[in-house]
């Protein structure tokens, strides 16, 4: 063997190497991405590093942003249903101002006539 083939070879080994370095460092990340996300909102924090961890704090940011988005769309759901309801209690309003407006119409005639 030459010395090419042996350096050759060397940085072939190393490469694999280092590429299923890589691969073991990923799954190690999203195993550890797994495991916060299976945690409920107070274990997540009771066990909030004294250092801050990136995929820590991407977690309660994940968990922020869908408490935000659950709770906007329950405030919309809210507010669409409360308008529906103003513009039914709104045309309720105006039938009752126009029966009213009939049984004055009514007493006054039936007064008159007497």
């Amino acid at each position: 063997m030459t010395l090419s083939s042996i350096m050759h070879a060397w940085f072939q080994r190393r490469s694999r190497q280092n590429e299923q370095w890589r691969r073991d460092v990923a799954a190690q990340h999203l195993g550890s991405v797994n495991q916060l996300a299976s945690l409920s909102d107070a274990e997540l924090i009771a066990t909030s590093p004294s250092i801050q961890n990136v995929t820590h704090q991407m977690e309660m940011d994940r968990r922020l942003k869908v408490a935000i988005v659950d709770l906007t769309t329950e405030t919309i759901a809210a507010r669409k249903s409360s308008d529906k309801t103003a513009a039914r209690l709104v045309w309720l309003t105006v039938v009752l101002v126009v029966l009213t407006a009939a049984l004055v119409a009514l007493t006054v005639v039936l007064a008159v006539r007497k």
